[in-house]
């Protein structure tokens, strides 16, 4: 999805206009309307009031480029850091861990829930690509275009939510963005 893309469908998850969106934004609503339709790309602050105004993290705008090892690991760096994260490994029998048997979850049950309604929908597009034989090439396109579809509304509809998972957070806290 597009920032534009973004924008609109967050706040049509609200339920409020343009105009709306424009008043508690602070942007003119013109303006939220060349974001949505791809003509103008909002700047870094004027994303930040879009962001705010929807109740919603900036971050999910952001489109990082993850292609090497370092870039991976250092995501997961900045997350075991700042969340409750649990790495686990099998061992040999010297005593070392296993590279392939490397797993990782969070102490958080409300992320790994989230994380396994996103699996579900990962997996029920594996069913279908393996089941590839039994459909017309037009009839499996079709479908998996419909699933992959729905795979991106799950993960923004997943991406929805202001609870704190920060380390030392131990009750129900939700992130209030300022305007």
């Amino acid at each position: 999805m597009t920032t534009g893309e973004k924008i609109k469908y967050f706040r049509n998850m609200r339920g409020i206009s343009q105009e709306t969106l424009g008043q508690l934004s602070g942007i003119n609503s013109a303006t939220i309307k060349k974001y949505e339709y791809g003509i103008r790309n909002p700047k870094p602050d004027q994303l930040l009031k879009i962001a705010n105004a929807l109740g919603i993290s900036i971050n999910i705008f952001m489109d990082f480029d993850i292609e090497t090892v370092s870039d991976v690991l250092s995501l997961l760096f900045k997350l075991d850091d700042q969340i409750d994260m649990k790495f686990e490994a099998d061992k040999d029998d010297e005593g070392n861990f296993k590279p392939s048997t490397v797993k990782l979850s969070f102490k958080n049950n409300l992320i790994n829930k989230k994380l396994c309604t996103y699996m579900k929908a990962l997996e029920i597009r594996e069913n279908m690509i393996n089941t590839k034989d039994d459909y017309s090439e037009e009839e499996f396109n079709a479908s998996l275009q419909r699933i992959n579809e729905n795979i991106e509304e799950i993960k923004q509809h997943l991406l929805d939510d202001n609870m704190v998972v920060s380390k030392g957070t131990d009750k129900l806290t939700v992130k209030i963005f300022p305007n």
